[in-house]
C-alpha cells in the first residue's frame, strides 16, 4: 500500500499517509514497524531529509536507563545515600540534594563542529544537571557538564566542542568529582 502511495505522490509523509481514506493512518505504521523510516526502509524509500537522528534519538532513550544505573551505582560505591523517584527519575542523594541526568546527542554543524543542544528540566528543578555529551557517533560519552542549577538561568544550551570559560569551568572528563560530593565524611567529636 504505501509503495503505490509513493509512486502516486512522489514522496511520503505522515500527513500524506493520514491524507489518504482506503489507507492505514501513519500511527499504525509507527506502531507496527517501530517508526515510518522503518516502514518507507522496507519499500525502498529515503525521503530527501535526514531523519538519522530519530534512530540515534531512540537508541540513546534506551541507553538512559543503564546509564542511570551506573551513575546510581557509583554514587552508592562513593558512600552516598540516595532515592532515585520512579516517575521522574531524579536523583535524592543524602538528603541534601537532587540531580538529574540529561544525555545530549552530538550533531555536526554545516562546518563540520560537533555541537550539542541541552534542555534542561525545569519542572523539577534539581540541584545539579549532570549532562553527557555523547561523542561524534553518539554510541559512549564524551564528557560531562555538571551545572547547578544556581547558575543556569535558561532551559535550553547549546555548546560546541570548546566554549567559554563560564560553560567549560563545569566540564569533566568523568563523573569522578560528582561521585565525590556523595563521599561521606565522618567528624572527630569537638574537645
Amino acid at each position: 500500500m504505501l509503495q503505490a502511495v509513493l509512486e502516486e505522490e512522489g514522496s511520503l509523509s505522515g500527513h500524506v499517509i493520514d491524507e489518504r481514506d482506503n489507507m492505514s493512518s501513519s500511527s499504525m505504521y509507527r506502531s507496527r514497524f517501530g517508526s515510518l523510516l522503518r516502514a518507507y526502509t522496507m519499500i525502498g524509500y529515503l525521503p530527501d531529509r535526514d531523519y538519522r537522528y530519530v534512530e540515534i534519538n531512540r537508541t540513546l532513550r534506551q541507553s538512559y536507563p543503564k546509564l542511570l544505573a551506573e551513575v546510581t551505582a557509583e554514587l552508592q560505591n562513593a558512600g552516598g545515600h540516595l532515592f532515585c523517584d520512579p516517575v521522574s527519575e531524579l536523583l535524592f542523594i543524602n538528603d541534601e540534594f537532587t540531580a538529574s541526568l540529561v544525555i545530549a546527542r552530538s550533531f555536526e554543524s554545516q562546518n563540520g563542529s560537533l555541537r550539542w543542544r541541552l534542555r534542561f528540566d525545569t519542572g523539577m528543578v534539581p540541584d545539579i544537571t549532570i549532562a553527557v555529551r555523547m561523542d561524534r557517533s553518539n554510541e559512549r560519552p564524551q564528557d560531562y557538564y555538571i551545572f547547578p542549577s544556581i547558575d543556569m538561568n535558561t532551559n535550553r544550551l547549546r555548546l560546541a566542542e570548546d566554549n567559554a570559560l563560564s560553560l567549560d569551568a563545569y566540564r569533566f572528563d568523568s563523573l569522578d568529582f560528582f561521585y565525590s560530593m556523595a563521599a561521606r565524611s565522618t567528624f572527630r567529636e569537638a574537645a
